[in-house]
């Protein structure tokens, strides 16, 4: 049964009606009278009540939506979500997949928003299928949209069917999207390139350098392009290789590994040859993880700061900023480099 919405329109011109409506639905979610659950008019309920447009009470719910106070059921009608009024944002996050480094970026922009907003985060997995879903379900539900896409060009359009201006992109896609959205992301070719250029002189204890990559998405081939770029400005011998396990492993061989699976398989054959990490062979990982902190008496990471990258993110939409970030990588060394 719908809720009854007493509404007093005033008659100053400059507090828009569909503003007046989302005041008083926030007014009586405060005073109690509305709780979590009930149901409230439809759109045209209100309009026929008070003599409204259904653009002006669709802008008031759509509002509400935005903020996390109602929900929408198709055949249903509209519902109290929330109970909390002093969110000021409700964000969607879209996330490729979960995992230790993605994990802490995620708990780092939540604890940044915590006290002014709400988030909920989706998976897309790289399925263009899967993201288009997410996308245009959540369409009109959030006051912004924080966004990884899938590397791929009709993800374009997909994120073009958002608000332009409640779109923001992270970690990957700079190249894709920045021209048009706001964005924290890694420059992927120009961050490679200036740490191998910091750390040349760990870089020559080694014959020959190689990139495993597996992957072929747009970042590893900037990752690749920086990599080859060093490599042949500073006469350095180097290889790009898909799969380790075909390659002709030297000793002097110093690696950068993009996945974790080919990490294993080269610590692995490390036991195996009975090389020494950091003098026989070299391994650089991609990406810091607890663990690498141990393996192997300690693994080498290339990596940026994802708690960074969250809290900048969260703060670009708590000051209302539409700004281009770089979040640059970083070495850690340990003893396997």
């Amino acid at each position: 049964m719908n809720k009854i919405i007493d509404i007093q329109f005033g008659e100053n011109p400059s507090v828009p009606k569909y503003r007046q409506i989302v005041d008083a639905i926030q007014q009586k979610i405060k005073t109690g009278e509305l709780k979590k659950g009930d149901k409230i008019p439809s759109l045209n309920t209100l309009c026929k009540q008070y003599g409204l447009s259904q653009d002006t009470v669709l802008t008031a719910y759509n509002e509400l939506k935005s903020k996390g106070n109602i929900t929408s059921q198709v055949g249903k009608g509209y519902f109290i979500q929330s109970e909390n009024t002093d969110y000021m944002h409700k964000v969607l996050l879209v996330f490729d997949r979960l995992t230790s480094y993605k994990e802490e970026l995620y708990d780092s922009f939540k604890e940044t928003l915590k006290k002014v907003g709400s988030e909920q985060i989706f998976f897309h997995h790289n399925n263009l299928k899967m993201f288009q879903t997410i996308i245009e379900g959540a369409n009109g539900d959030y006051s912004e949209y924080v966004i990884m896409p899938v590397d791929h060009p009709d993800a374009i359009p997909i994120i073009g069917k958002l608000p332009s201006n409640k779109v923001y992109i992270l970690d990957q896609g700079r190249k894709q999207f920045k021209k048009t959205y706001p964005y924290v992301c890694q420059d992927f070719e120009k961050d490679i390139y200036r740490i191998l250029t910091e750390n040349e002189d760990i870089v020559r204890k080694y014959t020959r350098m190689v990139l495993v990559i597996r992957d072929q998405k747009s970042h590893f081939k900037d990752i690749a392009n920086g990599f080859l770029g060093f490599c042949r400005q500073r006469m350095i011998q180097s290889d790009v290789v898909g799969n380790i396990q075909l390659f002709d492993i030297k000793a002097g061989d110093g690696f950068i590994v993009a996945d974790d699976r080919d990490l294993e398989f080269l610590v692995l054959h490390c036991v195996e040859k009975q090389y020494i990490l950091g003098k026989d062979l070299g391994i650089i990982s991609y990406n810091e993880a607890p663990l690498k902190r141990i393996v192997a008496s300690g693994i080498t990471t290339i990596t940026t700061d994802f708690a960074k990258m969250g809290r900048s993110m969260a703060l670009m939409i708590l000051n209302g900023k539409k700004e281009k970030i770089d979040n640059p990588f970083q070495l850690i060394v340990r003893n396997s480099f």
